[in-house]
C-alpha cells in the first residue's frame, strides 16, 4: 500500500476535498481530476502569474500567419509521433520547422491554456493538462506549442504541457506512455513544482502547499 504521506505529496491539491482513505480511493476515479484540470488549475496558474507578471490571459487565442511548408512539416511531426515513426526530440524538430520554407502564408490560430506575454526570455504558451493526458491530448498541445513557436519565432517563444502535480512523484519516476511518445519530456514537459515555480518564482509550489494546508484547517473548522 501507498504511504498516505506520499500520497498526499503526489495529489497535494485533491487533499482540500479528500481525506487519505479517500485519496487512495481517489486514485483510480479520473473525472473529477479532468474538471480540476480544465478549470480549477489554469485558474490558479493564472492568479500566480499575475502576481508577477503584467499581460496574462487564460484561454487565450493567437492568430498568424506562417509559409505553408511550415504548417506541413508541422502536421508530419505529429502524424510520426502517434504512429511510431519517429522519438520526440524538440531540437531536431525545431530545426525542421524553422528549414521548412516556401509556399502560400497560411492561417492558423491557436488557443494556450494560460498565455504571459512579458514573460522572460519569450512569451510563455502553457497548456495545463491533468498528469496522464491521452495520446489525442498529448498531440493536440504537441501541436498547439509547434504552432505557437512558429507563429512567434522571432519573439524568442517558450511553449510547454505542464502538469499542476506529479502522481509519480519524483521526475525521474514519471512514466505515463501517451506523454513520452509525444512530448520531448526534458524540454517540453513541467511537472509538479516546476510549473509552479516557473509561473511565480522560486518556492511558489511550496507556497501554494501551506496554503492548501491553512484552507483545509479552515475548512475543518468550519464543519465543527
Amino acid at each position: 500500500m501507498v504511504p498516505a504521506e506520499d500520497i498526499r505529496k503526489a495529489y497535494p491539491f485533491h487533499t482540500l476535498f479528500f481525506d487519505d482513505d479517500g485519496l487512495r480511493a481517489f486514485k483510480v476515479q479520473r473525472s473529477l481530476v479532468t474538471k480540476m484540470g480544465q478549470q480549477l488549475y489554469p485558474k490558479i496558474a493564472e492568479l500566480v502569474a499575475k502576481d508577477r507578471f503584467s499581460i496574462v490571459h487564460r484561454d487565450h487565442q493567437i492568430t498568424g500567419k506562417i509559409e505553408e511548408n511550415k504548417a506541413h512539416a508541422i502536421e508530419r511531426i505529429i502524424t510520426d509521433l502517434r504512429q511510431g515513426r519517429r522519438e520526440p526530440d524538440f531540437d531536431v524538430e525545431m530545426r525542421e520547422v524553422k528549414e521548412a520554407r516556401g509556399g502560400r502564408m497560411v492561417e492558423r490560430s491557436v488557443i494556450a491554456d494560460l498565455y504571459v506575454e512579458d514573460f522572460d526570455p519569450g512569451p510563455l504558451f502553457m497548456e495545463i493538462k491533468s498528469p496522464r493526458p491521452n495520446l489525442d491530448v498529448c498531440a493536440e498541445s504537441k501541436k498547439k506549442m509547434l504552432y505557437f513557436r512558429a507563429l512567434y519565432a522571432d519573439k524568442n517563444p517558450q511553449a510547454y504541457l505542464a502538469f499542476p502535480y506529479n502522481p509519480f512523484i519524483r521526475r525521474e519516476d514519471y512514466g505515463h506512455g501517451p506523454t513520452k511518445k509525444i512530448m520531448d519530456l526534458e524540454k517540453e514537459v513541467l511537472i509538479g513544482e516546476e510549473m509552479w515555480d516557473l509561473l511565480g518564482g522560486e518556492g511558489t509550489y511550496e507556497e501554494i502547499l501551506s496554503l492548501i494546508e491553512e484552507a483545509k484547517r479552515k475548512l475543518g473548522k468550519c464543519d465543527s
